[in-house]
């Protein structure tokens, strides 16, 4: 249903404890846009996204995507979104391509020649072992997933960073041909020069609040 937004927050909370973490954040994302969610570090962007994905649970409020509620609909929202996660962890004793592999295989098979041509723009080592990568080499990684199946829907946690700037303009060129293909991104940063040259709308959040 085109109409439908491909993410919808509706008041959403998430307190740990005593502890703020986002507070009665509402929006929407519409189908076949890059919508950047800008905030300094700490702000409550990876609150957010990890709560819309069901990783959290919220206090109050809801979200959906693709019209599917996040809790009861988990397990079909996941089949159809690439995510990157802000702090990624990966199997430190497994080469690149055999982590690629085994995600890959999770998701029924992706075409290995889609995966060989991001790893060539990206300029990631399939040989070597994930613990022998360093942090930058190991985010290449982390977007080849995220990218690797054609989402219908990508969530992506500050992708760019520690990435040097050639690795850094390869990305966004995937997020503009994402979204040139009708696919919806939301992307999380604390860039605003990245946001600006990428995202069609804008959230910013402060304090766990959208201001």
């Amino acid at each position: 249903m085109a109409d439908v937004p491909v993410i919808r927050a509706d008041a959403l909370t998430k307190h740990y404890g005593k502890r703020r973490g986002i507070e009665d954040v509402s929006f929407e994302v519409r189908r076949g846009e890059v919508f950047g969610f800008l905030g300094p570090n700490g702000a409550g962007k990876t609150t957010t996204m990890r709560t819309l994905l069901d990783f959290l649970r919220p206090t109050s409020g809801r979200a959906e995507l693709f019209g599917l509620d996040s809790r009861t609909g988990s397990v079909e929202i996941h089949a159809r979104i690439g995510y990157l996660p802000g702090e990624l962890a990966l199997w430190d004793r497994m080469r690149g391509e055999d982590c690629l592999r085994f995600m890959a295989s999770l998701r029924g098979g992706v075409p290995w020649e889609r995966v060989r041509g991001l790893a060539n723009r990206l300029g990631a080592d399939l040989d070597a072992r994930i613990g022998s990568l360093s942090h930058g080499n190991k985010q290449k990684l982390g977007v080849i997933q995220a990218f690797m199946h054609d989402p219908e829907l990508l969530v992506l946690d500050e992708p760019t960073g520690a990435l040097d700037p050639l690795v850094q303009h390869e990305v966004h060129g995937l997020i503009r041909e994402a979204g040139s293909a009708g696919r919806t991104v939301f992307l999380s940063s604390h860039i605003l020069p990245e946001v600006e040259a990428l995202c069609d709308r804008v959230g910013i959040i402060r304090e766990g609040r959208l201001v």
